[in-house]
């Protein structure tokens, strides 16, 4: 079966959305920072181990890298919807972003599938994070009650 030619408004259009998703593990993620971040204060002034107090900050620390993910995967999903409607051009894109200096003057033009899929791995990084913070939230009481 012969492959199908790649339709680049298409592969835009679908990745925009699938960067858009990214805003419900935001919220998610912000939750769980907030959770961390409480869970940083009432241990300092309860004195507790500093193993939980670690525990908590890294929480926060991975809900900060959540949210830089998240930034990246909502600005690439506006970008996506942009080359998807045919409001400028990748080549259009790619030269503005290399007179603001955003990416490096040398780079070579990559196909749509190429930056989608690149574009698509924010939205991984940030289940990761998550997933993470969720294992050291709950990981907190746990490690309470053994130290």
């Amino acid at each position: 079966m012969a492959e199908a030619q790649e339709n680049p408004a298409v592969i835009a259009a679908i990745a925009a959305s699938y960067l858009r998703q990214g805003r419900l593990l935001d919220k998610i993620s912000r939750g769980l920072t907030l959770m961390g971040s409480a869970a940083v204060i009432v241990g300092t002034y309860a004195s507790a181990p500093l193993a939980v107090i670690g525990l908590a900050a890294l929480s926060v620390l991975l809900g900060l890298a959540e949210t830089y993910f998240a930034l990246r995967a909502g600005f690439d999903a506006e970008i996506f919807s942009h080359l998807a409607t045919g409001s400028f051009s990748a080549t259009t894109f790619d030269g503005s972003m290399k007179r603001l200096k955003l990416i490096q003057s040398d780079r070579t033009p990559r196909p749509m599938s190429d930056r989608a899929r690149g574009a698509m791995g924010l939205v991984r990084y940030q289940a990761v994070a998550i997933g993470l913070q969720i294992v050291s939230i709950l990981t907190l009481p746990l490690l309470g009650i053994l130290l």
